[in-house]
């Protein structure tokens, strides 16, 4: 028998059916702690931050409509979570400004320069570049669905990513002189 889909799950919770929060969790609470520990820069954050996403879950369950899909839906609680947490820490702190170098995967030690020199690029991005980055390629989300976590239309999305990605490599060119142009390898 074929597994409930998440919208399926979620007019189970609505019905007030607690096992369906559960199956819900358990599909995507490591995704959502993922995000949120990446928008904080501290794992300990992300899963208070990935809790209290569900939480709000649980309590707001009746908003879901089902126009859109679960995990769109979860996001952008998880993106407001976030964003909250964030504002209480300090309104002049920006989002680019949390990020750490944990948080940028190196998948062999002699990229940790170039690890730590992205993510001293990442710093510089605005907070708008540095979520539409994180949704786009650490999530691998298609521009539909992060078009509706940020409220905007899929190609609006498409060109936030573009614009946020030149910022990107502007960034880490200006940090390496232009290096990697000369080297060729940009």
């Amino acid at each position: 028998m074929a597994e409930p889909s998440d919208e399926e799950l979620m007019l189970a919770l609505q019905r007030g059916e607690l096992a369906a929060f559960d199956a819900l969790f358990r599909r995507h609470y490591e995704t959502v702690r993922a995000l949120c520990a990446r928008v904080s820069s501290d794992a300990t954050t992300g899963d208070d931050l990935a809790q209290e996403t569900f939480l709000r879950v649980l309590r707001h369950r009746a908003t879901f409509r089902g126009d859109a899909r679960f995990t769109t839906w979860v996001y952008r609680i998880a993106r407001n979570v976030c964003l909250e947490q964030m504002a209480r820490h300090s309104r002049d702190v920006r989002l680019a400004e949390r990020w750490s170098v944990e948080s940028v995967p190196a998948s062999e030690p002699e990229q940790s320069e170039d690890t730590e020199q992205l993510a001293a690029a990442m710093y510089a991005l605005t907070a708008e570049q540095r979520e539409v980055l994180v949704l786009c390629r650490y999530h691998d989300l298609p521009f539909s669905e992060i078009g509706a976590i940020l409220g905007c239309t899929a190609g609006a999305a498409r060109v936030r990513a573009h614009r946020a990605l030149a910022a990107l490599r502007d960034a880490y060119l200006s940090l390496n002189g232009g290096e990697r142009m000369r080297r060729g390898g940009g």
